[in-house]
């Protein structure tokens, strides 16, 4: 249609007054009729808007808004004798409840939604904890160290050996006073005891930590 067609096709629906728009795809239309001139309610699925579409009656029948037809609670109701196709205009989503208000949809809906995101939600936490102890049981064991050639007692007498050999240089009689601890860290171990030498007429003892790891021992602190 031409800029002033449309103008024009305006214009004129001003003019002669309130105009329905032209129907959607979505409205839907309802045959209501007033049979023995008698009051008739017709249901209407919908909270939207109603117009008279075509009116099918004549004379005394006449179909008048306000008078010989409406739109109430019950759906459409015509009196009067009027009979006459009308159209809906489809809006389910306001008043699901066949065309009348629930007035717990709203917390229906917010009901729902908050069900669904505490599913989503804890579906995620439940597939989170599952992927972490996925994770734990793909990840590989930290070695753990055994007796015999690499467990704690050969692990000692090498500690011990070697912070004999590190204290020998400040006196005679270098000698290993005590072991306080042996603990595993590591694939290795970590031992710490007491060493001392003999320093003119009296003992000097000194604390020492040994790490012994891959079959050799080393002195990680001396003091």
């Amino acid at each position: 249609m031409r800029p002033i067609l449309m103008f024009a096709a305006a214009t004129t629906a001003l003019v002669s007054g309130v105009a329905p728009p032209a129907p959607a795809r979505a409205d839907s239309y309802v045959n209501c009729s007033s049979n023995d001139y008698r009051r008739n309610w017709c249901p209407v699925y919908s909270s939207g808007r109603v117009w008279l579409d075509r009116q099918y009656s004549g004379g005394r029948g006449s179909c008048i808004e306000g008078s010989t037809w409406g739109r109430d609670r019950r759906g459409i109701w015509v009196d009067g004798g009027c009979r006459a196709r009308f159209r809906i205009e489809d809006r389910y989503g306001s008043y699901p409840n066949n065309g009348y208000p629930d007035y717990n949809y709203n917390n229906k809906k917010d009901d729902t939604g908050a069900l669904i995101g505490g599913l989503i939600l804890g579906g995620l936490v439940v597939g989170a904890i599952a992927a972490a102890n996925a994770d734990k049981e793909k990840a590989p064991s930290p070695p753990t160290p055994s007796a015999g050639s690499g467990g704690s007692g050969v692990a000692v007498e090498a500690c011990r050996s070697e912070a004999v050999s590190r204290v020998a240089a400040y006196g005679q009689r270098p000698r290993i006073d005590r072991i306080t601890t042996t603990t595993a860290s590591s694939g290795g171990w970590t031992v710490q005891g007491y060493a001392s030498v003999d320093a003119g007429p009296k003992a000097v003892s000194y604390a020492f930590t040994c790490r012994y790891d891959n079959g050799a021992a080393a002195i990680t602190r001396l003091n």
